[in-house]
């Protein structure tokens, strides 16, 4: 089946808002129904243009969705080329016209005489009333082409699509084949690499075809399967992927929805532990996705952002001679701060960023992208070294926010099954492996041995051309690439 999408207003051509609906119609698209928007338009706010991209659409698709321009204002013009195109005229509708008015009322607004320019539907054309917003979606038949139409607003789009839209596509494209769709999310592995371990699967599942995507830091692999029956498409997915698991591993960290700070609370939650943050070079943002999962409260404790030396010994009782040795950005108080903040809010797990996130700042030992992160909790107190070769401050943040939860997600996954490996090497972050790391058990150990610095034990480090590297048991070796 064909679809198209087409876009209207001049916001979307200057800059000044970027077209997120169409992204969200073309995953869900793909998700619930296995199919692929085959072209997307937009145009500005000009009846001959929003004319002709309608014609140009239709006279290819089967299906195309128009947002935009629905509203009650003089540019709001979609109702008129859509009118137009199908050669009819504008009518009142009766039905619309009652929603929009119990709708002002109450809300406690005057209904003006331009908001009634949202009850005006083409002739003929089918109305649907918008129980997230004013204007309704306008389902219109011209040719061999069904069109629909729906408002711009975000939140009004997508009620619609999940709710209308999608549902009267399915019915149009019937049940020829059915469709399933499974998203693997990853951290910590290139979309390059994460293509080359499985691109042995894609002879062994025909029924499959796999696809990426990069939502940094995260890399996605799509695995839509096909089948004449929901049985087939089902044992088809199920077989993909658990050999896709197999073969990438531990950095799979969720599937479809699940984001990385839900599935750490969600392991957390089932063992009633708890975890409390301290944060330097990430100000804030590994607390903040982890206060964005509903029900936090049941997992996380509390953050603090310690930004300055003093603010680190106060708050995390970070040692002076520590930060006066080895420096703010450095293993040993990596270290004490994941263990002081565990100490102060009494959780069972400490987590720690600092670092040197850019562009200012930095040192030939470390250099700008360089973040030391630490965790403290039960049978380990130990910190890692990564080196995010960015030159975008924000960048740095972000895969240092991503690289301290996914450490604590990979010791609470190794506990959750009894693994005696308190460092995950074996599925620890990497661009490329160092030479110098290893699985357990087979680590080359020429640049890493564990020692006592300030209290705590600490890895040294291996520093690479911008790549992260695995670890060995017992030791933290260098990692580039990312945050």
């Amino acid at each position: 089946m064909h679809v198209e999408t087409v876009c209207t207003g001049d916001e979307l051509l200057t800059g000044l808002t970027a077209d997120t609906n169409s992204t969200f119609f073309q995953r869900r698209l793909l998700e619930r129904l296995g199919l692929q928007v085959m072209r997307s338009t937009v145009v500005g706010d000009v009846h001959d243009d929003i004319l002709a991209a309608l014609q140009e659409a239709g006279a290819r698709s089967q299906a195309v969705l128009v947002s935009g321009g629905m509203g009650p204002t003089s540019d709001d013009l979609t109702m008129e080329c859509a009118a137009r195109l199908a050669g009819v005229t504008l009518r009142e509708n009766v039905a619309v016209r009652t929603h929009l008015e119990e709708r002002f009322k109450r809300r406690g607004f005057v209904l003006s005489p331009n908001n009634l320019r949202q009850a005006l539907i083409p002739e003929g054309a089918e109305a649907v009333l918008n129980q997230a917003g004013s204007a309704p979606m306008v389902v219109q038949r011209v040719g061999a082409c069904t069109y629909f139409y729906v408002p711009g607003v975000p939140s009004e789009y997508r009620w619609l699509v999940e709710h209308e839209v999608l549902p009267r596509i399915a019915a149009l494209a019937g049940t020829r084949q059915v469709r399933l769709l499974k998203l693997l999310k990853t951290v910590g592995l290139p979309e390059s690499h994460l293509d080359q371990k499985v691109l042995p699967l894609h002879a062994k599942h025909p029924q499959v075809t796999f696809g990426f995507r990069t939502h940094a830091p995260e890399n996605h692999l799509k695995l839509l399967a096909t089948g004449g029956t929901v049985e087939q498409a089902q044992a088809a997915l199920a077989a993909a992927e658990a050999e896709a698991r197999a073969l990438v591993g531990g950095y799979v960290f969720g599937v479809d929805d699940e984001t990385l700070a839900g599935v750490v609370g969600g392991l957390l939650r089932a063992t009633n532990a708890t975890v409390a943050v301290a944060e330097s070079c990430t100000g804030g943002r590994v607390s903040a996705l982890c206060t964005a999962e509903a029900g936090a409260s049941d997992w996380f404790r509390g953050g603090a952002v310690t930004y300055q030396e003093a603010a680190k010994q106060q708050w995390l009782g970070v040692e002076a001679s520590a930060l006066a040795e080895h420096g703010a950005v450095s293993e040993v108080v990596a270290a004490q701060m994941a263990r002081g903040v565990r100490a102060s809010l009494a959780t069972t797990w400490g987590l720690s960023t600092t670092g040197y996130a850019g562009p200012t700042g930095g040192d030939a030992k470390n250099p700008v992208g360089t973040v030391y992160l630490g965790l403290s909790g039960p049978g380990v107190d130990k910190a890692e070294r990564h080196v995010f070769a960015f030159n975008e401050r924000e960048r740095v943040q972000l895969f240092a926010t991503y690289a301290a939860l996914d450490m604590l997600r990979r010791r609470c996954s190794a506990r959750r099954i009894g693994s005696s490996c308190s460092c995950s090497c074996s599925a620890s972050w990497r661009w490329r492996r160092s030479r110098r790391s290893g699985s357990c058990g087979r680590a080359r150990r020429r640049t890493s041995s564990t020692r006592r610095r300030g209290g705590s034990t600490v890895g040294s480090t291996s520093t690479l051309r911008t790549s992260r590297t695995g670890r060995a048991c017992g030791s933290s070796t260098a990692s580039g690439c990312g945050a």
